[in-house]
């Protein structure tokens, strides 16, 4: 992929800065070649033509900001191309990073409930002050561990299969989430098994139980 920093000239006067990721291309069933490219708009915007010492000094600043960003940009690209830890994510704290997923689940109450509810309990397991880069396959199966032997509901008595289920399917979306946002550099969710559901209750008759219930009667 090819990131590169771009200008674009508006109706206003101004210049608008933006990136552009170049993602090669391929044909179309019309025969002809299409190019892929994202856009990243910085919302940085530079003068036509600066008059003042003022504007030539915002001019020179703006594009000296955005050629930084294309760097950050271009390094983050290396780094997930060739599996480099993001040394300054893996320093940022599991449990901040988890309430504030928790919190983007607002608006769905039944699946805000269980976000919350697995808070509560790995705070009582997972140090405030843990970061990223201490997380490893024996933090994965302590947090299991927990769930399926200590964790108590408010009532003092062990999960149902289902709350366990339900609590450590989160924790594993949030590693998940971690490892595509850059994180974590393993994908800790795809190497340890859920917990099985327990079977739902069954509220109705089959059409051979059926067959016998009206031989019956």
């Amino acid at each position: 992929m090819l990131i590169t920093l771009k200008q674009k000239k508006l109706k206003d006067g101004r210049i608008s800065l933006y990136l552009e990721y170049y993602k090669g291309s391929n044909i179309g069933v019309d025969g002809k070649r299409i190019h892929i490219r994202d856009f990243e708009y910085l919302k940085m915007y530079l003068l036509q033509d600066p008059k003042t010492p003022k504007e030539k000094k915002d001019n020179k600043e703006n594009l000296k900001l955005a050629e930084d960003i294309l760097a950050i940009r271009k390094a983050e690209y290396v780094q997930g191309k060739f599996d480099i830890k993001n040394t300054a994510k893996s320093k940022r704290r599991f449990l901040e990073y988890f309430s504030e997923k928790t919190e983007e689940k607002v608006n769905s109450v039944n699946n805000y409930g269980n976000w919350t509810s697995t808070l509560v309990h790995l705070k009582k397991i997972v140090p405030t002050n843990l970061l990223f880069e201490e997380i490893d396959d024996k933090f994965v199966k302590k947090v299991k561990n927990y769930i399926d032997n200590e964790a108590k509901t408010k009532s003092e008595l062990p999960l149902s299969l289902n709350s366990k289920y339900a609590y450590f399917n989160k924790f594993k979306a949030c590693l998940r989430s971690a490892f595509d946002e850059g994180y974590l550099s393993i994908n800790y969710a795809a190497k340890v098994k859920s917990f099985d559901q327990a079977e739902s209750q069954r509220e109705y008759l089959t059409h051979d139980e059926l067959q016998r219930l009206a031989n019956i009667l």
